[in-house]
């Protein structure tokens, strides 16, 4: 009887379990097969501001796209140029704007090319400061490319809430039941359930937190690139092409020369041969002159 109950327990914590995950459009949305924790989701992009625009011009403030209530998350990228000779002149002045900002700088990285050389900073900084702080990185050079992204996830992070609590209460009921447990059988049938439940709540917990991180801090990807001179191309590699070409060209008369070595000294010491056997023949065969007598 205490089998059956536990079992009729279970079937039905696995029927609201299935009610919790049914369908709808937020249930959907989480389904965990189409989950992507990079964010699969609509951006919207900005047009590009002007060197010294208001941000009002761009698409408002912050505080006006987003009230308290709402979870909102705002990312951007913008690509600057500096002069030529002031790449590192104007890093310093962005790790300047950024600790004005009190942003976080979590990755940097650098690249050179033959045409350029590049900087590129991935900053975390308050959504309040957002606009002043993209307008504040038009003062360091030239904008070639600027695009910002809006996304309010306030209705995702309430389903999750809401699923959270829900998948809280089942293991609870599940840690009860457990503790009714009186044989092997319903021990391990309630502990699949409290695993199964456990690992489905962590996973929902883990994206409510990264939702959270997400809008609490901004993320505003900056390329600061510096133009290479065209001199340095110019003249630098095409020498060093011809060197090149010079060491290939003599390598390859060097292995023609030994190659050819190789193949016709054998040649030409069966040729000498052959001619020194054919002029021996040639003595042996002629008639000898009669010597002369004397008078």
């Amino acid at each position: 009887m205490q089998k059956a109950y536990i079992a009729l327990a279970l079937a039905t914590l696995l029927l609201f379990s299935g009610c919790i995950g049914g369908g709808g459009e937020t249930g959907d949305y989480f389904n965990e097969g189409s989950w992507d924790s990079g964010g699969d989701y609509e951006y919207s992009t900005s047009a590009m501001m002007a060197p010294g625009a208001p941000a009002a011009d761009y698409g408002g403030s912050y505080s006006e796209k987003a009230s308290d209530s709402q979870m909102v998350i705002r990312e951007g990228s913008i690509s600057l140029e500096v002069p030529e000779g002031t790449l590192e002149e104007k890093k310093e002045e962005l790790g300047d704007l950024i600790s004005q900002y009190r942003g976080e700088v979590t990755y940097v990285s650098f690249y050179e090319y033959s045409y350029a050389k590049m900087y590129s900073f991935t900053v975390k900084i308050s959504p309040n400061d957002f606009d002043s702080f993209t307008l504040g990185l038009s003062n360091l050079g030239e904008i070639t490319s600027m695009d910002t992204t809006l996304e309010d996830v306030t209705d995702d992070y309430t389903d999750l809430q809401t699923r959270i609590s829900n998948l809280q209460e089942e293991l609870a009921r599940l840690n009860a039941l457990y503790e009714e447990a009186k044989d092997v059988e319903e021990i391990l049938m309630v502990e699949s359930e409290v695993t199964r439940v456990q690992t489905q709540l962590e996973i929902y917990q883990y994206r409510a937190e990264d939702l959270e991180s997400r809008s609490a801090k901004s993320t505003v990807t900056v390329y600061l690139s510096e133009p290479k001179p065209a001199v340095e191309t110019d003249l630098i590699m095409p020498l060093g092409e011809i060197l090149g070409m010079f060491l290939g060209a003599l390598s390859f008369g060097i292995i023609v020369v030994v190659g050819l070595a190789g193949f016709l000294l054998p040649i030409g010491i069966a040729a000498y041969l052959i001619r020194a056997a054919y002029r021996l023949l040639k003595r042996k065969e002629a008639p000898q002159a009669p010597p002369k007598k004397g008078k």
